[in-house]
């Protein structure tokens, strides 16, 4: 998840004019955090479980382990990866915390499968030749969205990186009906939706980035140290063939 709370995979990578604040605060908070965050937010790795097992059940013909390439997105330490990696072939993480990164990679030597998972620390543009060209057949970010500066630019990004017939799933905060803030104020310079996210306004990046097929449900509910027992929403979108 990002720190899973939402924020173990929270690192902001969107370029928008007013967010450039709020990107270094996540690159300096998980720089600084990377190897204690699993200890300051134990329920992380349940997070990231839950938020895998909902994609499968939601769309099991995706992970394929002979064939699924996938890029985790803003994947922090690795526990949303670990969780993926039983059911596809490869997964690259992405992240803009170099301690982050650093951590997901020794943890993936220490346990024997660095050939299966392994991250690059990249501040994404969508610019040609990124990650060596490569395009993948899913895209995931979990935990994470709550984070970003501008959704649209960043699912923009995403679907850049995604192979024709491709699918990007979104796990995050879901907003209540009241409207409620999700967010406590200790974590606001870090997070710029803090009401959680619509699905209107999850509707909107997925289409204006040109994916098609949209579809939102609830993906689980889980309790958190920072957010309590908060409701995770599960949104795909698919890039055409």
């Amino acid at each position: 998840m990002s720190d899973v709370h939402a924020h173990a995979h929270a690192h902001a990578h969107a370029h928008v004019r007013g967010g450039h604040d709020i990107v270094e605060a996540n690159r300096a908070y998980f720089d600084e955090n990377a190897e204690k965050f699993e200890e300051q937010h134990p329920e992380a790795r349940q997070v990231g479980l839950n938020s895998v097992n909902a994609m499968r059940e939601a769309y099991p013909a995706l992970f394929d382990k002979a064939r699924t390439e996938v890029m985790d997105f803003a994947c922090g330490t690795g526990l949303v990866s670990q969780a993926l990696r039983p059911h596809v072939k490869h997964v690259t993480g992405v992240d803009i915390s170099q301690a982050s990164v650093d951590f997901y990679n020794k943890q993936a030597a220490e346990k024997g499968v660095a050939d299966d998972i392994h991250a690059v620390c990249a501040e994404l543009k969508g610019e040609p030749g990124e990650l060596g060209g490569a395009k993948f057949d899913l895209v995931t970010c979990c935990a994470s969205y709550h984070h970003f500066p501008s959704i649209d630019d960043t699912t923009r990004l995403l679907a850049s990186f995604l192979k024709p017939g491709g699918t990007l799933l979104v796990v995050d905060l879901a907003a209540t009906p009241d409207g409620q803030e999700l967010v406590p104020a200790t974590h606001h310079h870090l997070v710029p939706h803090t009401h959680g996210l619509t699905e209107d306004q999850m509707r909107a990046a997925f289409e204006g980035a040109g994916l098609t097929g949209f579809e939102m449900r609830e993906a689980h509910t889980t309790m958190t140290k920072v957010f309590g027992n908060t409701k995770w929403f599960l949104a795909r979108g698919v890039k055409p063939a």
